[in-house]
């Protein structure tokens, strides 16, 4: 299992916000290239980046904050926020990323999903955002409600996306626990890799997520309150075990 680092921008500055509320936004750091430093060093094979102010606006705010990102680690980054079109997906694989995340196109577009997999081969993930039973777009400032959301994981599993991301706002910044029921509901239902997100508060936590065999997690809060190690959570395979 991947250990994601979550590097989420507002502003060009490195924040979290509370359950995916902006007006509970707490500025970590403000010089993204030493945080995405510190992760590499520290063994991260990967960084999660969210563009924030992207996801609710729908087009790119911190494009020259992401770019500096992409120049100065080694690490793989996937990245989420204000990713609408086959252009923008284009443009970020050009630019070093080495994976994009769809989220609210991906559910009021019904073609985009389906001819980026086909045109970016693993290079898309579908970023699923679910408050109770229920998908939210635009930031998490819209609820789908036309559908579950069991019926967007089993339509972007058949796509064949590279896998999916599933984060419960509920428990978004909150660090009470990740949803491990339905994390382990919709890893069975898919059949594509799951990566989960959203309140992660211990090493025990990621531990248990370990024994799920789920692909990855990401790690936000719990990193920047220092409630995780990251020799502890990068050095996985061999601290899982004690």
């Amino acid at each position: 299992m991947i250990v994601y680092p979550a590097i989420d921008i507002s502003k060009g500055e490195i924040v979290r916000l509370t359950k995916g509320d902006f007006s509970r936004k707490k500025i970590y750091h403000t010089n993204l290239v030493q945080q995405a430093n510190i992760f590499q060093s520290n063994g991260a094979e990967w960084i999660h980046v969210v563009d924030l102010d992207g996801a609710l606006s729908g087009e790119n705010k911190n494009e020259n904050s992401i770019k500096k990102v992409l120049e100065n680690t080694d690490c793989k980054v996937q990245l989420g926020g204000g990713i609408r079109t086959l252009q923008d997906i284009e443009k970020w694989i050009l630019l070093g990323v080495n994976r994009v995340i769809i989220g609210t196109s991906a559910i009021t577009d019904a073609y985009l999903v389906k001819e980026a997999v086909k045109i970016f081969p693993k290079k898309v993930s579908v970023g699923l955002d679910l408050l109770d039973d229920f998908v939210a777009i635009r930031g998490w400032t819209e609820v789908v409600k036309e559908k579950k959301a069991e019926y967007f994981f089993k339509k972007f599993s058949d796509l064949g996306v590279e896998n999916i991301i599933y984060t419960d706002i509920n428990n978004d910044g909150v660090l009470k626990g990740p949803n491990f029921s339905n994390i382990l509901k919709f890893k069975n239902m898919i059949e594509v890799p799951l990566i989960a997100s959203g309140g992660v508060s211990s090493f025990q936590d990621i531990k248990k997520l370990y024994s799920f065999n789920i692909e990855g997690v990401i790690v936000g809060k719990a990193i920047y309150d220092q409630k995780v190690k990251l020799n502890d959570i990068f050095n996985l395979k061999k601290n899982a075990k004690n």
